[in-house]
């Protein structure tokens, strides 16, 4: 897949995530599994849904104290401070979605080559990260460890990553680096 490709998936994704955002939502549960991507007329003409939003809630409603210190989703992409028993935040979708770049820019699930279990979510909170040595551009390997970020407030927010996303989907064809690499 051309990095133009990628990049468009990627534009299209956050898009879907800005918009839960924007209405005051948390996902809680996001990763490629809740990711629909349909084709319209050609590769760069298609729609993307973000599904799965039973454990959507508001953002502004703190769990009860029962529902607080449960972990749920898909280990790789539970944000660290969540496996630490902190809620979920939209600063957690955020990581996720960071997680999902990776898969969509490498074609790797993340962490294939460990097991999922109670010592990968120790690594992780210890800052573990997927491996980054596969060829990513610059800006959007940038963009992933921002994502990553062990500090939530650091992370980006799901517009800050449309917009850059959006304008690196429009500029793509003048960038070096981004029509030339083949998956």
């Amino acid at each position: 897949m051309k990095w133009r490709e990628k990049l468009n998936i990627l534009q299209k994704i956050a898009s879907g995530l800005k918009n839960i955002h924007d209405k005051n939502l948390i996902h809680n549960d996001f990763h490629c599994g809740n990711i629909l991507c349909g084709n319209m007329l050609n590769s760069y003409d298609f729609f993307i849904y973000i599904t799965d939003l039973g454990l959507c809630r508001p953002a502004n409603v703190v769990p009860s104290q029962n529902e607080y210190k449960k972990i749920y989703g898909v280990l790789p992409y539970v944000a660290p401070e969540v496996l630490r028993g902190k809620e979920y935040t939209k600063e957690s979708d955020i990581y996720a979605f960071g997680i999902i770049t990776y898969e969509v820019c490498t074609g790797f699930p993340p962490y294939h080559d460990i097991a999922h279990d109670k010592i990968l979510a120790i690594s992780i909170c210890q800052g573990l990260r997927p491996k980054s040595n596969y060829k990513i551009p610059q800006l959007i390997l940038n963009i992933i460890k921002q994502c990553w970020d062990a500090d939530p407030l650091k992370r980006p927010k799901a517009k800050e990553l449309h917009d850059i996303l959006y304008k690196l989907c429009k500029e793509s064809c003048d960038l070096s680096g981004f029509h030339d690499i083949n998956k």
